[in-house]
């Protein structure tokens, strides 16, 4: 099978010749991790590793224009703006986009890190979204419809110009940013509504639900291809989480672990998961991000686990 045929396989829960293997970590060893930069460390990552997807992370900071520093106050989510798709750091994002899939030499998966509209609000305000939850959400959610439409409009953009989904990581539905009725009622509908907007678009859209503790069952009726969390860190275990979500899952590895691990260590936890899903509707990687310095023999030893 080609990398496209073994992941959409295992989209779709269908036999494979092997479970589809992927990882990734934040380019942050480089001055301007963006455009031509960017394009070049994860292609030279991608053919490195030759995993069966890539995921370009998109570190980029949601752009305050006119002067703006940072959300301060509850009338400062008015003063956000729609961001252009094609213009400023979503154009860097894009631009790094086409030189890779212009690089790339064979038919993977490329898919773009692209975090939900609850974390990009928390990083414009300085990671300090509970306070704003408490103070004035009317506020608030002024700001994560401006922040929601900017996503939306680049998430399209960036599979109409030739990748193959995004990969939308979910921050805030955990005990230590928000409660359970909280965010389905405030923050999940704009998750929805992103996810939405790409459903009839892309062929392999990913939700990764982001922390310790997590709200797993409220995202299952969302529409994406596959799941993506940290297994190993927060529950369910892949095993608990086939009692109540059939589709293909992305995990299996302790993405924090990884590094301080022996090759024989990696490859036998990439064997736990594959035991645990019978190698069906699942590709093996991190439930996360590894570490930047995560040596090279360990990810080579991922990468060969799914061979043996």
């Amino acid at each position: 099978m080609t990398k496209r045929e073994r992941v959409l396989a295992a989209v779709k829960g269908g036999a494979v010749d092997r479970p589809p293997v992927s990882f990734w970590y934040h380019i942050n060893y480089v001055p301007d991790p963006w455009g031509e930069t960017l394009a070049r460390e994860e292609l030279a990552f991608y053919e490195k590793y030759d995993v069966d997807f890539l995921k370009v992370m998109h570190d980029i900071p949601y752009e305050l224009l006119g002067g703006m520093e940072s959300v301060a106050t509850p009338e400062d989510w008015n003063r956000l703006d729609v961001l252009h798709p094609r213009r400023g750091n979503f154009a860097k994002q894009l631009d790094a986009l086409h030189r890779i899939l212009k690089g790339k030499k064979d038919d993977g998966i490329v898919i773009n890190n692209l975090f939900s509209s609850f974390a990009f609000a928390h990083r414009v305000c300085g990671r300090d979204l509970p306070k704003f939850i408490e103070a004035d959400m009317g506020a608030l959610q002024v700001g994560l419809e401006t922040i929601t439409e900017s996503l939306i409009a680049f998430a399209r953009t960036a599979i109409l110009d030739g990748i193959d989904g995004i990969y939308l990581a979910v921050l805030g539905p955990s005990p230590d940013l928000t409660t359970p009725d909280v965010y389905r009622r405030e923050f999940l509908p704009w998750d929805r509504k992103v996810l939405e907007a790409v459903a009839d678009m892309g062929c392999f859209n990913v939700l990764h639900i982001h922390g310790e503790g997590i709200y797993f069952d409220m995202f299952l009726d969302l529409p994406f291809h596959a799941l993506c969390w940290s297994n190993k860190l927060t529950k369910p275990s892949f095993t608990e989480a086939r009692n109540i979500y059939r589709g293909c899952v992305i995990g299996g590895l302790h993405e924090l672990a990884i590094k301080d691990k022996t090759p024989e260590e990696v490859i036998a936890e990439a064997q736990e998961a594959m035991d645990e899903t019978g190698g069906r509707s699942v590709v093996i990687a991190p439930g996360c991000a590894v570490p930047t310095d995560t040596p090279e023999a360990n990810l080579h030893a991922l990468r060969r686990a799914v061979e043996m």
